[in-house]
């Protein structure tokens, strides 16, 4: 027998690394994606960085947290190349929160300056995805959860995010400006003893939560989950964790807090294994969650197992994040909106299904990332909702609703080109002057183009608003695209609006349209 002993089995190779600019620190995350596209850590750092506290105390990132980023990243880069990876395979993210500062542009461009990649500026609606998958997940760990009427909140650093899910689908979301660092920093003064000061956050605090309850009066709660950094931090002391969560007693939490509160910051730093600027999050999270707790009248509360800056990390780097049964959510949560709208809802989810055949027969001609077709199908269910201020020019109506409405999952970038694809429905093109068309790229101008020439298209094929064409089939010849038809005998009055709509469709696909019946 060999005495030779048998080889340690070969680590995966890293191949990609992921930076996150948060709230309090920037992390480093080093991995590889593997044959079902999930991104797996196989390396992790994390530098404090007081972004939150220049926001909301100045309004600005400040000179010296701009040089200390730029040295995080320089040390960064460093781990990078030990580890054979190039700067192509970096990707680099920045807090939802940075868009509050006047100067965060200038402070992105500074880390594109020492990075060598364009940052991504995470905003309300790709957090509040993120979250929506956190909870998603926790759901199908726990079927207590996901069989009954469990409402989700979120305290993150600038807003809090509620959830309500009734038997794992979404029921209800909503947003508030609550937020660990924007409360702290709100009653924050100089002269105030700390006792005076702790009194005043918590009368903030409260103020929102009344909100928020009353905003969930009418609905029955059976579970409240509680997601976030702090609070999952601290979950592993107060209760094991089973089925992915932990089961925290009301009575532990405000144990725990009231502890934690009464402990100077070298001391809250010690017991928390942490560094100062994650510590001054720490106390105002757990407030809020408790004050939460309290007000809905819960006994425990249920904590996600595990990090959640790693797991939000991950899933920026996990590719087909938006799932089929995201989509749908998003779907819902906009066919609420139209409803409340009082639009005509049975043309708004025909448009909508022209929409999104039109948008995958025709992906040769367009060329566009799938994510858009999502963006499409919200903009063909609420290209009317400025119906209900007015018929006469419902389409800027419409634009004025949709710029002021949060759309749950969605992007405030998706959310301009959707309240921009309902502008365009009708027969006016875009023009270089037009507000908030103007705001745009090249590129996302041209994004908008293609996608109105479909919705327009789609919205001509029910002009009667009766859903007298019941399917359609495309050919493409030449310079024509013929349209089959199912279900009507007569298309005149589809036709006329076809011609008169869907000039921007000639221009940009080089097709004239012409309807036949199958």
């Amino acid at each position: 027998m060999s005495d030779v002993p048998s080889p340690a089995p070969l680590q995966p190779t890293p191949e990609h690394a992921v930076i996150y600019v948060g709230a309090a620190s920037v992390t480093l995350v080093i991995g590889r994606k593997d044959d079902k596209g999930q991104f797996i850590r196989i390396e992790s750092l994390d530098r404090p960085l007081p972004v939150a506290r220049d926001i909301f105390r100045a309004r600005s990132i400040s000179r010296n947290t701009v040089d200390q980023a730029a040295a995080i990243l320089r040390d960064f880069l460093q781990s990078m190349r030990e580890y054979g990876i190039p700067s192509s395979q970096l990707r680099l993210f920045t807090t939802n929160i940075l868009a509050e500062a006047v100067n965060h542009e200038i402070f992105l461009n500074r880390l594109q300056v020492h990075s060598g990649v364009i940052p991504s500026l995470i905003d309300d609606g790709n957090m509040t995805r993120l979250v929506y998958q956190i909870a998603q997940r926790m759901l199908l760990k726990n079927p207590l959860l996901a069989k009954g009427n469990t409402f989700v909140s979120h305290i993150g650093p600038g807003n809090t995010r509620a959830i309500y899910f009734q038997q794992g689908r979404l029921a209800a979301y909503s947003n508030y400006r609550l937020g660990i660092f924007r409360a702290r920093e709100a009653i924050a003064t100089p002269d105030e003893e700390a006792s005076q000061q702790m009194l005043h956050l918590e009368e903030h605090i409260r103020g929102v939560v009344d909100h928020l309850a009353q905003d969930y009066s009418d609905v029955k709660i059976d579970h409240h989950v509680a997601i976030g950094a702090e609070i999952q931090s601290v979950a592993p002391r107060l209760g094991k964790a089973r089925h992915g969560a932990h089961r925290v007693l009301e009575d532990d939490l405000a144990s725990l807090t009231d502890k934690l509160a009464r402990l100077s910051p070298d001391e809250l730093v010690r017991e928390l294994h942490v560094h100062y600027t994650g510590a001054e999050g720490i106390v105002p999270a757990l407030q809020t969650n408790l004050a939460l707790a309290r007000r809905f009248g819960d006994d425990s509360l249920w904590v996600p197992e595990g990090d959640f800056h790693l797991e939000l990390i991950l899933d920026l780097m996990t590719s087909g994040s938006r799932t089929a049964i995201f989509q749908e959510e998003v779907m819902q949560a906009a066919c609420e909106i139209g409803l409340r709208y009082k639009t005509d809802r049975k043309h708004a989810d025909h448009v909508a299904a022209l929409s999104r055949q039109l948008f995958r027969e025709l992906q040769h001609l367009h060329g566009l990332d799938a994510k858009y077709e999502l963006v499409l199908r919200v903009a063909a269910t609420l290209h009317e909702v400025g119906m209900f201020i007015s018929p006469r020019e419902h389409h800027k109506h419409s634009l004025y609703i949709l710029m002021h409405t949060e759309i749950f999952g969605l992007s405030s970038q998706d959310r301009v080109m959707v309240a921009l694809l309902a502008r365009y429905h009708r027969r006016y093109n875009p023009e270089p002057n037009h507000p908030h068309f103007s705001d745009l790229s090249r590129e996302e101008r041209m994004i908008v183009l293609k996608l109105a020439a479909l919705l327009r298209l789609a919205d001509a094929l029910d002009r009667s608003h009766a859903q007298r064409i019941k399917a359609i089939q495309l050919r493409p010849e030449g310079t024509r695209l013929t349209v089959l038809t199912q279900g009507a005998d007569d298309t005149t009055v589809e036709q006329i609006a076809i011609d008169m709509k869907c000039d921007l469709f000639r221009e940009i696909y080089g097709y004239d349209i012409i309807l036949a019946k199958s």
